[in-house]
């Protein structure tokens, strides 16, 4: 992926992002109705929640990238209405590459964005 979509993606980001805050799924307390919010997505390490994030395509998802360097091998889950409890729509997919937002600042967390690229999302087919 080259700089110049990354920078596309990202000059599109306040747009998705107030959609995604508009459609949060827990507001004033109340639970989301399972499996309503299908773009939504935990990022984990050895099955422990690490973010929340969501899907932009069937192989790209948007994250945080504070402490990212800390966490190198993660995973995308999609399906689970509550992550301790077992479920038939859990999936979980590792992410095969990562992209900071190149104007990421650690001090100010300007630019906080990772793009993560999974191999094959067939959740969706």
């Amino acid at each position: 992926m080259t700089i110049i979509s990354l920078l596309l993606l990202a000059s599109l980001l306040p747009h998705l992002t107030f959609t995604a805050h508009v459609n949060v799924g827990i507001v004033k307390g109340q639970e989301a109705k399972p499996h309503s919010r299908p773009y939504m997505v935990s990022l984990q390490r050895n099955k422990t929640h690490i973010y929340g994030g969501f899907l932009i395509s069937k192989t790209l998802f948007l994250n945080k990238t504070c402490l990212f360097n800390s966490f190198p091998a993660l995973t995308v889950v999609l399906g689970a209405h509550e992550l301790q409890k077992k479920s038939e729509n859990l999936v979980r997919i590792k992410v095969e590459s990562y992209h900071q937002h190149p104007d990421y600042d650690v001090e100010s967390l300007n630019n906080d964005l990772l793009l993560l690229k999974v191999t094959n999302c067939s959740y969706f087919s």
